[in-house]
């Protein structure tokens, strides 16, 4: 069975820097990030690298599911990737990268590429599309919480 595959495009409300520090500094992005409720680097730091392993465990009716993920890529402000240390829950694969790219007018894009596959087997059979209709929309929720969260950042500095 193949894993489900996606590709989503937001604009961001800051440039690249700012959008960047904003997801992977994990103290800062659980003040905004409406899937988790623990994200952190093991062996300690705010920030990921390539080789860091981080746990992420989810927030509300999500709560239950929880992952391990690896860096394979980590350059600042440009891009990231991760993919899953092994399966957990019912996640046999997960695997995106972030691109970020600046716009020109004081926002960036971000492009969030992922490939998804549910176990056990069956399931993904039977629930293969619907579970990356709800992750994609899942993500839509999380990137629209981290760009109103960027505004307010934005707006509070200005009127400082």
């Amino acid at each position: 069975m193949k894993p489900s595959r996606g590709r989503l495009a937001f604009v961001m409300p800051a440039p690249s820097a700012e959008a960047f520090e904003a997801f992977f500094n994990h103290e800062v992005r659980l003040r905004w990030d409406t899937l988790l409720e623990v994200t952190y680097v093991e062996g300690g730091g705010t920030h990921p690298y390539v080789g860091a392993i981080t746990t992420n465990r989810g927030r509300g009716w999500k709560k239950g599911m929880a992952m391990r993920t690896r860096f394979l890529v980590y350059d600042p402000p440009r891009q990231a990737s991760a993919e899953l240390v092994e399966p957990t829950g019912m996640f046999e694969l997960w695997a995106a990268s972030m691109r970020f790219r600046d716009r020109g007018d004081g926002a960036c894009d971000l492009v969030y590429t992922y490939a998804l596959q549910l176990r056990p087997r069956w399931v993904a059979a039977l629930f293969g599309r619907l579970g990356s209709a709800l992750f994609a929309r899942e993500t839509h929720r999380r990137f629209g919480a981290m760009a109103r969260y960027l505004t307010a950042m934005r707006k509070a500095l200005g009127s400082m």
